[in-house]
């Protein structure tokens, strides 16, 4: 039986800041997850071939050859570049930081791949791999969500790139609730939010909105590489390192 294919806003938000969200903590990720739920890795041996929807393009070797080779600007999270290379750079960030391994490849075979109607498999695989890679409170939520959504036919979700795309004020509406609901009503969300809006209408933003609002996701998301993006910037400005205190 089939799910449609969603997105928790955690990892709708990747084509804005590389958010992969991160954790220092990365001793054994799954041991809390495997009391529960048992892993679907490797998936040639838990998801049959026909559990993939017809037309489902499978990441090739020569793929991932290309992002291996791809050189990745300096600071591109900060240049004014199309949605293609920013997942271009994102994905071939994954392969340098982690090599070439199972989770990576699914996460950006999914990725590849949007608006296929998929298993429940499919679908609880990719939060998997998430939290593999990056075991913090956030993906551990969401890997339980999906493994606890039932396995059969739900109500039709909303295209949430094509939404982005063609009613951005809706797009913001939306993600705006779901930050709210995940982190509660802080300054930290409206700063994040309130950037997302003027990058989606190209709005200008100033230096000091685009450090609050990498401030703010670092409040948000404290993740290592998020951490080192925001030192970056700062030292860009002349500013000192970065601490991470409320």
């Amino acid at each position: 039986m089939k799910v449609y294919h969603t997105l928790f806003v955690s990892l709708l938000c990747l084509s804005f800041f590389l958010l992969f969200f991160g954790c220092a903590e990365t001793d054994n990720p799954m041991a809390n997850e495997t009391e529960t739920y048992a892993s679907l890795f490797p998936l040639e041996e838990n998801i049959s071939p026909s559990d993939y929807p017809d037309g489902w393009v499978k990441l090739t070797d020569k793929d991932i050859e290309k992002l291996l080779n791809l050189e990745i600007l300096p600071n591109w999270h900060n240049m004014d570049i199309s949605q293609e290379w920013q997942q271009k750079y994102n994905h071939a960030t994954l392969f340098k930081q982690f090599g070439d391994i199972p989770e990576v490849r699914y996460i950006i075979e999914f990725q590849r791949n949007p608006g296929f109607e998929i298993s429940h498999q499919l679908y609880v695989a990719y939060f998997e791999a998430h939290y593999r890679l990056f075991p913090n409170e956030n993906n551990r939520r969401a890997l339980e969500e999906a493994w606890n959504i039932p396995n059969q036919p739900g109500p039709e979700t909303v295209d949430e790139g094509k939404l982005r795309e063609e009613d951005p004020e809706l797009y913001i509406k939306i993600q705006k609730e779901r930050f709210i609901k995940n982190h509660g009503d802080i300054p930290q969300v409206h700063i994040y939010i309130d950037f997302l809006r003027k990058v989606l209408l190209r709005i200008r933003i100033t230096d000091a909105e685009r450090l609050a609002a990498l401030e703010a996701y670092f409040f948000l998301f404290p993740t290592e590489e998020n951490r080192i993006k925001l030192e970056e910037f700062r030292k860009a400005l002349g500013d000192e390192d970065v601490d991470n205190e409320e």
